[in-house]
């Protein structure tokens, strides 16, 4: 993925709606082993920090997008949080996903996707989370994307690559929350249109955490 500067003000192409909600789909539920930064990957900066929501990016070299990194703080605690993640995160509809599990548990989920939009080719994939407990009652959630498990439904259905991990760390009055994500949506989409969607993306995928796992309605535009 080539590197890119996310946009927070200025000009930027125009991205329909709809468009901008499918890459919020794919992040969200794409939501990886850990996110592989190598030695020669940059120094975090700064994209944006607003209503106590910091969004950062990297680059990471060899990857066509950077590496984002989404932080903010709640009151439910780490274990509330990653039951959220493997529970009712990976439960919630939408029109445009078919989901089958193949594998289902407290601490692992495996499944595959199809994400079809009337803007942009299927993608096929299939995700793994993995719950891990850390020292200090601190606890990660791993996800990375997998080759499609089964007969895809079109041949040629797009493939799509992500890493990432959720960490949850216990504060004083509740949790530290990081999200971290590297994320390839496949196929030709040119690259000016993609990034400001994939950064807004990773924020709302945050946003729908903090509400989810609060016990809170769902941002609006996210449960679409």
């Amino acid at each position: 993925m080539a590197p890119f500067r996310i946009p927070v003000s200025g000009r930027v192409p125009a991205v329909s709606r709809v468009f901008v909600r499918y890459l919020t789909w794919l992040v969200l539920l794409l939501a990886a082993c850990p996110v592989f930064a190598s030695e020669q990957a940059a120094q975090w900066r700064v994209v944006s920090d607003k209503d106590g929501i910091r969004l950062e990016a990297r680059r990471i070299p060899g990857e066509r997008f950077d590496e984002l990194r989404v932080t903010t703080s709640l009151k439910a605690s780490p274990k509330t949080i990653a039951d959220y993640l493997l529970g009712k995160y990976l439960d919630e509809k939408n029109k445009n996903i078919r989901r089958t599990f193949i594998q289902r548990g407290p601490d692992m989920a495996l499944w595959s996707d199809v994400l079809s939009t009337s803007v942009a080719s299927d993608r096929c994939y299939s995700m793994r989370f993995e719950r891990h407990a850390l020292a200090n009652g601190a606890m990660r959630v791993r996800f990375v994307s997998l080759d499609y498990a089964g007969r895809k439904p079109m041949p040629d259905c797009i493939a799509l690559r992500a890493r990432g991990e959720w960490t949850m760390t216990p504060t004083g009055d509740g949790t530290r929350l990081s999200y971290a994500s590297l994320t390839d949506i496949g196929g030709s989409a040119p690259a000016f249109l993609v990034h400001r969607s994939l950064a807004s993306a990773a924020v709302s995928s945050v946003r729908k955490v903090v509400a989810g796992s609060s016990g809170l309605a769902l941002p609006r535009g996210i449960g679409d």
